[in-house]
């Protein structure tokens, strides 16, 4: 069986996840990590008994090297994933893409010119719970959707570096499910948002119009003591609540309130294998470039949204 070789760019709290998942699967090959913090990459390289690469270049310059993910702080996204490209390296970045546009359609340009898979880190495209909504409304099991919103809350996390405001960290993971799920792109967005607790929006409220009477709504912060992940629908003959975390899926139609059997799946295994896949087939990901950068373009039209007090025309 053909292994991906691939190395663990930044190994803060989901980094670890990233060097776990691609020592456990047997798809991959997690030959080494790099931190700039060469003692947290050291002691992460010796519970997998990998190396640990003392600088970004010997990773670039390594044949032995196929792969590397992106899982350091989103400003230093562009630099990494550039340099991986022009090395020949696949490479998985780490929602957001980037902190701006201009750098994610950079990357996107040097991957046109390259030979290399190139995704971003949609974990939730993975989650059995998208997967069965995503069904439920293509085959319109309810009727015809009305409301898609999620709510992803929960207190700041003191040991994850944020260089990024909450909608661009945590927002964009739903604006990319609801894409997804819908299959369109909004047309327009209107954000509410604040800065309660930090120099960064820390809460936002986003309005997003699909157009043929579809809105998504989306309430995101780092401020409420406990973590919260649902993902809800609102259909014409019913609704549907489900728990990304739990993975419960509730659908409450005009009879009654069911709770389907999910099978519960981690959804980074999942993505992992996807993208190990794609990079071994040479095809394109699940999760493109184009992906990314249509999510940032939202999650950065919002924060436009919030500053202006206006609704934003979107043209993605």
């Amino acid at each position: 069986m053909a292994e991906l070789n691939v190395v663990v760019v930044g190994v803060g709290s989901w980094g670890k996840n990233h060097a776990r998942v691609f020592n456990e699967l047997q798809e991959s090959n997690l030959i080494g990590v790099y931190d700039l913090d060469q003692n947290k990459a050291k002691i992460l390289a010796k519970q997998f008994n990998v190396k640990s690469f003392p600088n970004l270049e010997d990773i670039f310059n390594s044949e032995q090297v196929d792969a590397v993910t992106v899982a350091s702080p989103t400003s230093t996204h562009s630099e990494i994933s550039l340099k991986a490209i022009e090395h020949g390296k696949h490479v998985l970045i780490e929602k957001p893409m980037t902190s701006s546009i201009e750098e994610a359609e950079k990357i996107i340009e040097k991957e046109k010119d390259s030979d290399v898979v190139v995704s971003v880190g949609f974990i939730e495209r993975f989650n059995p719970i998208v997967k069965r909504s995503k069904t439920l409304i293509e085959e319109a099991e309810l009727g015809d959707l009305v409301l898609i919103s999620a709510r992803r809350l929960g207190p700041y996390w003191p040991d994850r570096l944020k260089d990024v405001d909450v909608i661009r960290d945590v927002s964009i993971h739903d604006i990319d499910v609801f894409g997804y799920l819908l299959g369109k792109d909004p047309i327009s967005v209107y954000a509410r948002g604040g800065k309660l607790r930090h120099p960064y929006f820390d809460y936002a409220e986003i309005l997003l119009d699909y157009g043929e009477g579809i809105t998504g709504f989306i309430e995101s912060n780092y401020l409420t003591p406990h973590k919260l992940r649902k993902l809800m629908l609102t259909c014409e003959q019913g609704i549907v609540e489900a728990d990304y975390i739990t993975q419960d899926y509730v659908i409450e139609d005009q009879e009654w309130a069911k709770q389907q059997k999910i099978q519960w799946q981690e959804p980074l295994k999942a993505e992992m294998l996807s993208f190990i896949n794609a990079c071994l087939a040479k095809k394109t990901p699940h999760i493109t470039s184009t992906d990314g950068l249509k999510a940032l373009k939202i999650a950065v039209a919002s924060i436009r949204s919030i500053q202006s007090h206006k609704v934003i025309e979107l043209d993605l």
